[in-house]
């Protein structure tokens, strides 16, 4: 790894970093929600995935953090089995990416064709989008409420939506900044309300490592490694090595899996933005990680105020900006029912790795002209 700072423009990384660890604390807490855990949990995941991409990534301006493609899989194992196997998940995960590193099977998420990609982001939007459902029904408010709540949750992601199309300032903060001011005097769920933000350093742990929750959290674990991958090494594409980013992959989920922390993949939406802001470096990478950990330390208490209503905004907005939703009306009848049978096995089994998987069989089964498949 070269850092050759005299190549680059030292301003624009350290700002750009800056500028996106403030934009990962909503998606952060919003993804750590999702799964039932402390909003730290979130967060920290994102210091951590942030830090091995900056240093092991496969292309510089990478941003990882937490995500919707593994939250949702490890969501479903906190409900099915509890709290104490999620770092045990999140570790496994970890492991078997560095397996697919060293055996070089990262090759074969080459062959996984457009078709059944398109399934997959669909089927996540999905899954991000159903787990919001319960946090309007939280306190069971009565329907003045509910409809507050609603009407701040659309104007927090009309005000995401507009800054993405207008304006460069971060959209995540313009939702989370529309939120604060109407919902804090309409007195809204917060943050808090759900599980007081901790401003502390995480404190290593061993993850739960019995026979009975290693066979336990297999499955989820082996979907959270494919379906971070896969989304990581979309990121990546022909610009970088995905062989580095798998490792890289893997050590974060490892190592956050030892301090508390839901581990993630790469945010296309986030390495977007920094590489739109002009980032070519991978310092822009680590002062994201350095700037989030400033954030959970100095303010930490502060971000449990923020309104639950600003969060599912954004979180609206990450549905509408994730699905492949054209991919459903240009698709034809035979690609049509490959999207359809990946999206729907994702959503009933909960496991968009296991979606994938299928797809893809019944893809190279079913078509047989030839598809571009991803690079």
């Amino acid at each position: 790894m070269q850092y050759i700072l005299d190549k680059v423009n030292i301003k624009t990384e350290i700002l750009s970093g800056l500028t996106i660890s403030v934009a990962l604390v909503p998606e952060a807490i919003s993804f750590a929600l999702l799964i039932g855990a402390a909003p730290q949990v979130g967060l920290w995941a994102a210091v951590f995935m942030a830090l091995s991409t900056s240093f092991f990534g496969g292309r510089p301006g990478l941003i990882s953090g937490a995500t919707g493609a593994t939250a949702v899989i490890l969501g479903a194992l906190v409900k099915a089995h509890g709290m104490e196997y999620l770092f045990t998940g999140v570790l496994l995960a970890g492991l078997m990416q560095l397996v697919i590193w060293r055996a070089n099977l990262w090759k074969l998420f080459e062959k996984i064709p457009k078709t059944v990609m398109s399934g997959f982001l669909i089927a996540l939007a999905i899954m991000i989008f159903t787990s919001q459902l319960s946090y309007l029904n939280l306190g069971r408010p009565p329907l003045t409420m509910f409809m507050l709540n609603i009407g701040v949750i659309l104007a927090a992601a009309a005000a995401m939506w507009i800054s993405i199309k207008k304006f460069k300032f971060p959209p995540a903060i313009s939702a989370i900044t529309v939120g604060i001011i109407i919902g804090i005097p309409l007195g809204l769920p917060t943050v808090d309300n759900l599980s007081p933000v901790s401003a502390n350093l995480p404190s290593f742990a061993f993850p739960l490592l019995t026979l009975k929750a290693i066979v336990t959290v297999l499955p989820y674990a082996f979907g959270v490694a494919i379906s971070g991958l896969t989304e990581s090494l979309i990121a990546v594409g022909d610009k970088g090595s995905k062989k580095r980013e798998t490792f890289a992959q893997g050590v974060g989920n490892t190592i956050s899996s030892f301090f508390g922390a839901m581990g993630g993949c790469v945010l296309i939406g986030q390495t977007n933005l920094n590489l739109n802001a002009g980032a070519k470096h991978r310092l822009s990478s680590f002062m994201a990680a350095a700037g989030l950990t400033l954030i959970i330390v100095l303010f930490g208490e502060w971000i449990g105020q923020i309104p639950l209503a600003g969060l599912i905004g954004v979180m609206l907005i990450v549905v509408i900006q994730t699905g492949d939703w054209t991919a459903l009306r240009t698709s034809s009848t035979q690609q049509a029912i490959i999207i359809s049978s990946t999206v729907l096995l994702s959503l009933f089994t909960h496991n968009l790795a296991l979606g994938v998987i299928i797809g893809t069989f019944l893809y190279y089964l079913l078509i047989k002209k030839d598809e571009k498949v991803i690079r």
